[in-house]
């Protein structure tokens, strides 16, 4: 199969990055996205994803949470339960102070991480510290500041028992633990 010149230059974005050229990485990233043509901006386009999250990242770095934002969209319009979108949702979230949203992008990312396809992304925050920090910062700071405990709790709970259907179910339910350490503190 022939690479692609959007795939090449996602090659170079993260061989710059691996150099720390951050600023090259970036010049080449932007290369890659408009090579994209529509045709490939499909959910089992692996590298169309990662470009979409590499634009995600850097935007927000730059503090430019619109563009960050619409990139994420993008992405998670092809694919729901793309860690690294999700992840990057919940930083956005939690800097804008909109924690029923980062709520939910916390437990989407959870799903994510324990789907069978996880190692098919090459995702950059999908690790133990990622979650650890999912965990036990994110997720405090999320669900103490939405209202309507009792409803949350009840939803998660019913997504536990689906998750086990396909998954260990293991991050949902230390979400769940969590949430119920959180609530048993409050009453």
């Amino acid at each position: 199969m022939v690479q692609k010149d959007y795939e090449a230059n996602l090659e170079t974005t993260i061989a710059y990055m691996r150099q720390d050229q951050r600023r090259d990485a970036v010049l080449s990233l932007k290369t890659a996205l408009s090579q994209v043509p529509a045709e490939d901006k499909v959910a089992d386009n692996t590298a169309y994803l990662k470009i979409l999250a590499m634009s995600a990242r850097f935007t927000m770095e730059d503090g430019d949470y619109t563009k960050a934002s619409y990139y994420i969209s993008e992405g998670l319009k092809l694919k729901r339960f793309y860690s690294d979108f999700l992840f990057l949702n919940t930083l956005i979230f939690k800097i804008l102070h909109k924690h029923g949203d980062m709520l939910t992008s916390i437990i989407g990312y959870l799903i994510s991480v324990d789907l069978p396809d996880v190692d098919s992304y090459g995702y950059d925050f999908v690790n133990d510290a990622a979650v650890k920090e999912m965990l036990d910062v994110y997720l405090p700071l999320a669900y103490s500041n939405t209202p309507n405990h009792e409803k949350i709790l009840e939803v998660i709970e019913g997504t536990v028992t689906k998750m086990k259907e396909v998954t260990s179910g293991q991050y949902i339910e230390s979400a769940l633990n969590v949430m119920r350490a959180i609530d048993s503190k409050v009453n």
